[in-house]
């Protein structure tokens, strides 16, 4: 392993462990195992098909905004490449992304750099909507979110601010020649020619991605899949509250579970593999602020919906990961995307 990556590895390690301490810290393990004994495993499979339905809507959104690179995109590719990205993720943060996009570029005989800018693009998506979700949710909350939470204020302006501000360089960059003339000459004063020829050929192909956003009929199916993946992600919290016997026992709601995929969605931004100890602090006390579930029963929701969730992302990656290997004829997919870095550097 890369001195890199194994760095990035115990870094997530060491961030697992806090956050797992944390949230488990005063908790009687008894008690935990016997309300998970007693959970509805069948609702719990179904709201992890639901995670999986929202993976693929993600893929076709994906496949939408890549159709600026290439007309033709497999949507089995684009699913796929997601699932291993997310698989890689569960054991070393961020990598993910790169090995969705080496995968994809690999796979579709198109440019590497030119797929990142698309997952940047997809990021911007995710930002924006989130942004205008945690508006909305601050709005409509009928109690003192920002005094439970008080960091949801400054994650919906960032979130919101940034997108902004980010999509209208790149859009501008993307429209305007003499912008990107102007960029290209920086880089040629600052970097080495040979370098500097490599950076302006990963800039180009990286902006192709955002024509997309000049096109009314893709931005309209774009927001649309953007619109399905939150109504997914919804129920994905929603569903599982009737494992547990809370949801009927307090009358959560669907309001309840927007709330918590917004609150819990801060949570994924933290370098953690697979977002454990970070999803179970952040979903346990949502349920106990926001919706007054017991301490012991929201952590036992926490930790069931993470584990059945992250065997799922195992599992499914794990298949995508080899059937894609043998599509490339390589020996592992580690293997291969170590490769393509070495050749580009």
């Amino acid at each position: 392993m890369k001195k890199s990556n194994l760095l990035r590895t115990l870094v997530g390690l060491v961030i697992a462990a806090f956050f797992v301490y944390i949230a488990f810290r005063g908790i009687s393990f008894k008690s935990l195992l016997h309300d998970a004994l007693r959970a509805n495993f069948y609702i719990l499979l179904l709201a992890t098909l639901v995670v999986l339905l929202s993976h693929f809507i993600r893929a076709l959104r994906w496949r939408v905004i890549l159709q600026e690179l290439k007309n033709e995109i497999s949507v089995v590719d684009t699913w796929g490449s997601i699932m291993v990205g997310y698989l890689f993720n569960n054991f070393v943060p961020r990598l993910g992304e790169i090995v969705r996009a080496y995968a994809t570029g690999r796979l579709e005989e198109i440019s590497v750099s030119g797929v990142l800018g698309t997952i940047v693009l997809e990021r911007l998506f995710d930002m924006l909507s989130a942004g205008v979700l945690f508006g909305v949710a601050l709005f409509l909350y009928r109690g003192d979110l920002i005094e439970s939470f008080p960091f949801l204020r400054i994650a919906g302006v960032v979130l919101f601010a940034g997108s902004v501000v980010i999509g209208s360089v790149l859009y501008i960059a993307s429209i305007s020649e003499k912008f990107q003339k102007t960029i290209l000459r920086v880089i040629e004063a600052v970097l080495p020619s040979k370098l500097a020829r490599k950076a302006e050929s990963i800039i180009l192909s990286f902006l192709k991605s955002f024509r997309l956003l000049r096109s009314g009929k893709r931005m309209a199916l774009v927001t649309a899949y953007t619109a399905l993946i939150w109504i997914a992600y919804i129920y994905t919290m929603y569903i599982p509250f009737f494992a547990f016997g809370f949801g009927a026992r307090l009358h959560l709601t669907l309001y309840d579970a927007f709330l918590l995929i917004l609150i819990t969605s801060i949570a994924w931004s933290v370098p953690s593999p697979g977002g454990t100890g970070v999803y179970h602090l952040f979903v346990s006390e949502a349920l106990v602020v926001i919706s007054g579930v017991p301490k012991d029963e929201a952590l036992t929701y926490a930790t069931l919906t993470h584990l059945f969730g992250y065997i799922a992302i195992t599992i499914v990656g794990s298949i995508f990961a080899v059937i894609f290997t043998r599509k490339l004829k390589s020996r592992s997919l580690g293997k291969l995307i170590k490769t393509e870095v070495e050749k580009a550097l």
